[in-house]
């Protein structure tokens, strides 16, 4: 007993009691505040910060956590799953567990508790997890409600949602797209049948593109208008197909908006890892607004990052140039400036092609967001015109070499990490000769068929990028220079051999930065 205690009263113990209960109020509200502002978060940093700030309460917000599964947003059970990331594992993953094992707990709680398990916490669901879960099929049609309710807010929230049903088994996929049929037509639900259409299961993407041909909708044309460009040519054809069915039932394509004016495409150079960036800006003639969408593509892995804007400021976007030419676009202190080429829709939609037959090449599926975005990007009769490269020269091997020396090669070196610890054998000094046997030796175990594949393709898609900034010349240097990869030994190249020099050099700038 407190030494101020007075029969069974005391003043000091009942304060402190008391403070005890503020302290908690006071947390709770906190929290509250924070978790709803984690719902409102749509910028992925802000979503991280907010998580952090959460967890950094430990069994309190885990409390809170768990009032919170049966949340009818994706987005929100997104943020929810970043908390349940940040927190004690073991004891958030037996609550979780335990949460889906109730029957006292709603499905849609229990099925929120599986997905957090699942996909932020890798953790094995087993069917005792799932045994007491009757209304699976009612559970399909909730969470579609809720993606509906989601996108209303926020159409990007689909991605969110996407994300986490590619945890759950196919199973749960096909009773997703099952339910879909069962409800009443929405331009929201058409939206997920395109991209369930894109995916990688070809049996969920031809369930998704008749569905679409039974939808009668103007939403449903559209959808399937840009199906027949993403996809290959067996499932484009049946989109085509399916297109035509919904034309014989009467469906037109929707008059457009009146306002546009046109679209402005730029585009990069392939830079030195085989990557280059398309950016589709679709203009407004009635506002000083534009949409974009940048779609990031790779020689190799075909379409790797997408990312739009709506309502873009015009002084917002790099200042509008005749065809062919190239803006140079200041970047972070120390960086060059990036070529962008000013050309034609025709052009940009031709170097998304060419990503998309990687993808299908791979069975691979693009990024959630180009799946989202891309019927933005397409133009009608513009959009799978062949490129017309430029003819070859009458180049020596020697001459290609030198086309690294072109401003638009400024980042191309030979990509291999393992050339850093080659890069300390050039020591201070080292005669030509014995720097020309190492490069030598590097070319002929590090260019392999698949490598110079990917060179070759780099090297055809700059043809087409330079004949359409008006230089023929540096174009047909570049064919001659694909054409001599496939023609001689990687070893005794000069391209090859200059490239792994310029990596080397690269690699041992690298090593003298480095604190010792």
């Amino acid at each position: 007993m407190c030494f101020y205690c007075i029969g069974n009263v005391c003043y000091n113990c009942f304060m402190s009691g008391n403070t005890k209960v503020l302290t908690g109020l006071m947390e709770r509200r906190e929290l509250e505040a924070q978790f709803a502002a984690l719902a409102e978060g749509t910028n992925p940093e802000e979503v991280t910060r907010q998580a952090e700030a959460i967890a950094a309460h430990g069994s309190a917000a885990l409390t809170l956590l768990l009032a919170r599964l049966d949340t009818e947003d994706p987005q929100v059970r997104g943020g929810l799953g970043q908390v349940a990331k940040r927190l004690e594992r073991d004891q958030t993953v037996a609550a979780l567990r335990g949460v889906a094992r109730s029957r006292d707990h709603s499905e849609q709680a229990r099925l929120g508790a599986l997905t957090i398990l699942n996909r932020y916490l890798d953790e094995p669901i087993d069917e005792s997890l799932v045994a007491g879960i009757q209304d699976l099929d009612g559970a399909a049609v909730r969470s579609l409600r809720e993606l509906i309710q989601a996108m209303d807010r926020d159409p990007s929230s689909i991605i969110e949602y996407l994300s986490q049903l590619a945890e759950q088994s196919p199973e749960v996929a096909a009773m997703i797209l099952d339910a879909v049929s069962r409800m009443s037509p929405h331009p929201h639900l058409v939206t997920l049948l395109r991209m369930f259409a894109q995916g990688e299961s070809r049996s969920l993407a031809r369930s998704a593109i008749e569905q679409l041909g039974r939808t009668r909708s103007g939403e449903a044309w559209l959808a399937l208008d840009a199906l027949t460009n993403v996809l290959p040519p067996d499932l484009g054809a049946l989109a085509e197909r399916n297109q035509r069915k919904l034309r014989l039932r009467g469906v037109r394509q929707p008059e457009e908006e009146t306002g546009d004016a046109g679209q402005r495409v730029l585009l990069s150079p392939v830079d030195g890892s085989g990557a280059q960036s398309v950016w589709f800006i679709n203009r407004s003639s009635t506002h000083d607004l534009s949409t974009a969408v940048t779609v990031i593509v790779h020689d190799e892995d075909g379409i790797i990052a997408c990312f739009g804007a709506n309502q873009v400021v015009s002084d917002e976007l790099p200042p509008a140039a005749p065809l062919g030419a190239v803006l140079a676009l200041p970047q972070k202190e120390g960086a060059p400036p990036l070529q962008l080429l000013e050309t034609t829709p025709t052009t940009g939609c031709r170097a998304v092609r060419r990503a998309l037959e990687r993808h299908w090449k791979t069975n691979t599926a693009p990024p959630l967001a180009f799946r989202l975005l891309n019927p933005l990007i397409w133009t009608g009769e513009q959009r799978n015109a062949e490129a017309v490269l430029p003819e070859r020269g009458s180049y020596s091997a020697a001459q290609t070499a030198a086309l690294l020396d072109h401003p638009a090669f400024a980042s191309w070196f030979w990509r291999d990490d393992s050339l850093l610890d080659r890069a300390h054998q050039l020591v201070p000094g080292q005669t030509l000769p014995a720097r020309g046997k190492l490069i030598a030796a590097l070319a002929s175990a590090r260019a392999v068929p698949a490598v110079i594949a990917s060179y070759r393709r780099r090297l055809e898609a700059m043809a087409d990028w330079l004949l359409e900034a008006g230089q023929p010349d540096a174009a047909a240097l570049a064919m001659s220079a694909a054409d001599h990869l496939a023609g001689a030994a990687p070893g005794t190249s000069p391209f090859v051999r200059r490239l792994i020099g310029m990596a080397l050099d690269v690699a041992a700038v690298t090593l003298q930065a480095k604190p010792i």
